[in-house]
């Protein structure tokens, strides 16, 4: 029950995207390594106090190959915490994080076909009752197709991504399937090499989640539970080569599903913010 809670607490708080991004993949370059430091809080009711937070490193990178091919390793680094901010609670949360490994493959050049590989690599032991590890011990695997937009304006881009993430059993536990769907749009500021960004992304999970004690399988009804993501920021280029960047993140969860005596699983219902300040080398 305990890892149940643990894993429905995370999808809230979480600030990490799967594929590297919305657009076609570069044609000019070899590749991009990437580094940003992530921080979420989570506030059951948007009333300035945090209940949950989690802080940390991620870096990734991505090569191109034969200008129709990426790949790339990304979400990889280390959790500094993932803990409730209550008087007395447990401190920690600590440790190495998961690592994705994911693909593209350009169809068209408004086209992109990806799948995404979650390798459960990170650390899963628990502080205390009041805290997350940084991997929920999930092998998942998530795929779909993104489709950009020629808007035959220099500098401004759009584009957007559908998929199914499908996250297999693990210590008596199936996450329902979700679907996830998305878009961004930037604009380049001429021979400022300024980037404002901004997009949304909503997740619905389609099947219910279960949960096997051994003996029987027990459904927690939560199919049609929905996280809804709302990020803005920019980029700077400091160079040809190198980049910083900065985005904020605004999420909102609405669980529908069992709730238990302990009435844990109202706390999934509410809103969280988070943001995310990185650099990174185009090669």
């Amino acid at each position: 029950m305990f890892k149940k809670i643990a894993l429905l607490l995370a999808l809230i708080v979480t600030a990490s995207f799967a594929t590297w991004d919305y657009y076609p993949i570069p044609k000019e370059g070899v590749g991009t390594v990437e580094a940003g430091f992530y921080y979420d809080a989570y506030d059951k009711h948007f009333n300035g106090h945090d209940d949950w937070s989690q802080m940390g490193l991620a870096v990734g990178a991505r090569v191109f190959l034969l200008q129709k091919f990426e790949l790339s390793v990304q979400n990889w680094g280390y959790q500094f915490w993932n803990e409730r901010d209550c008087y007395k609670c447990v401190n920690g949360g600590d440790g190495v994080r998961d690592l994705t490994i994911g693909g593209r493959f350009a169809i068209d050049p408004m086209i992109t076909a990806f799948i995404d590989f979650n390798l459960p690599t990170g650390r899963t032991e628990h502080d205390g009752g009041e805290t997350n590890p940084p991997s929920k011990n999930e092998f998942s695997i998530y795929l779909g197709a993104q489709f950009s937009v020629d808007t035959k304006v220099p500098g401004f881009k759009i584009g957007s991504e559908a998929g199914i993430l499908w996250g297999f059993e693990h210590d008596h536990f199936e996450r329902g399937l979700e679907m996830h769907v998305g878009i961004e749009a930037g604009y380049t500021i001429p021979k400022v090499g300024l980037t404002p960004y901004g997009g949304f992304q909503l997740k619905l999970r389609i099947f219910e989640s279960e949960w096997d004690d051994g003996h029987t399988e027990y459904g927690y009804d939560d199919n049609g539970s929905t996280q809804f993501n709302l990020w803005f920021g920019g980029s700077y280029d400091v160079t040809k080569e190198i980049f910083v960047k900065m985005h904020f993140i605004y999420r909102n969860q609405r669980y529908r599903g069992y709730h238990d005596h302990y009435d844990w699983f109202s706390m999934m219902d509410g809103d969280a913010w988070g943001i995310y300040l990185g650099a990174g080398i185009n090669f």
